[in-house]
């Protein structure tokens, strides 16, 4: 029982360590007053549903960069579209998504500074409803207490990877050179598996929060979507994700119980203190997410077990 508390606290002080170093070091992506002329090919991907685009493509339209073509298309093809662009910088962008000033700029100064092949940016979401307040955030706040986002550039190692198909901008001569979207094939093309294998194939990769340049309002209707998008954190491993369940979910929980009143003050202050770090991060209610994280972790624990259960099932069907 001991063991089990002391490596439920361990896991808590190193999460909240990584919290506060991704705080400190905001990884966000700056405005940096820089102009460029170089023409951008923004390939809007509607998904199999065909997603209304009307929103980002009129916040396209009000950029403050003229150099750019834009070519729609389902996220089936994302390889063939790609080959038919002639911009110097290739910029994916999801549906949901929207855009505003100074983001092409901002995006080729630093991929011009640091030499990227690649610079991928999370969303700031936008929730309209008590469900999505409740979903939203899981995803960072995963993400957040795991992984420290300013390592994805500054270490060559592929398991520093992490990002979303929302917003992915790439130098066009190198995506090009590799067609990265094609040798992952249509089994895995999160954003992860693409950061990873840029990495893999020694090409430099960053992730940046979007800050007030991308927001999302992907919707929650799609469970099983998301399901699948919170165990990709996982490496899409379930003995992985169910240790993760156990250690931040029903650890907490148990040492609450069972543990001295107040020593139980340590997890709770440094609960406390991660939520309102990752919220400040990602433009959330600092306030509202606290209140609602029993909520939220309950929602993270039934996502993340059907997120088993439909990779379990998928693995039945292709072995049958």
């Amino acid at each position: 029982m001991m063991v089990f508390i002391y490596a439920v606290l361990i896991f808590l002080v190193l999460r909240f360590s990584v919290t506060l170093f991704n705080f400190l070091s905001n990884p966000k992506l700056g405005y940096y007053g820089k102009h460029f002329t170089d023409k951008v090919s923004i390939i809007v991907l509607t998904g199999p549903l065909g997603t209304d685009t009307k929103q980002l493509l009129d916040s396209i339209e009000q950029q403050d960069y003229a150099a750019v073509e834009v070519l729609v298309q389902d996220n089936e093809s994302e390889d063939e579209l790609a080959a038919q662009a002639d911009g110097r910088y290739l910029l994916f962008l999801n549906a949901a998504t929207t855009v505003h000033h100074g983001l092409i700029n901002s995006l080729i100064y630093r991929t011009k500074v640091f030499n990227l092949a690649v610079l991928g940016l999370l969303p700031t979401l936008k929730p309209s409803g008590f469900l999505e307040h409740c979903v939203y955030p899981l995803n960072y706040f995963i993400l957040l207490n795991l992984l420290p986002l300013r390592l994805i550039r500054l270490s060559n190692l592929p398991s520093f990877a992490a990002g979303n198909t929302d917003c992915l901008f790439f130098d066009a001569v190198v995506y090009k050179a590799h067609r990265w979207h094609r040798q992952l094939g249509k089994a895995a093309r999160s954003g992860t598996d693409i950061i990873k294998l840029v990495k893999q194939q020694q090409q430099k990769a960053e992730v940046l929060l979007g800050n007030k340049f991308v927001y999302s309002n992907p919707g929650v209707n799609d469970t099983g979507g998301l399901a699948t998008h919170l165990l990709a954190n996982f490496g899409n491993s379930g003995f992985v994700t169910l240790i993760y369940l156990a250690l931040v979910i029903a650890g907490p929980v148990f040492v609450l119980v069972n543990f001295d009143p107040t020593l139980a003050a340590l997890p709770v202050g440094l609960i406390f203190l991660s939520r309102i770090m990752i919220a400040f991060l990602t433009a959330q209610k600092p306030v509202f997410n606290v209140l609602l994280h029993p909520l939220q972790m309950l929602l993270l624990f039934v996502l993340l077990l059907k997120g088993i259960w439909m990779r379990m099932l998928g693995s039945i069907k292709r072995k049958k």
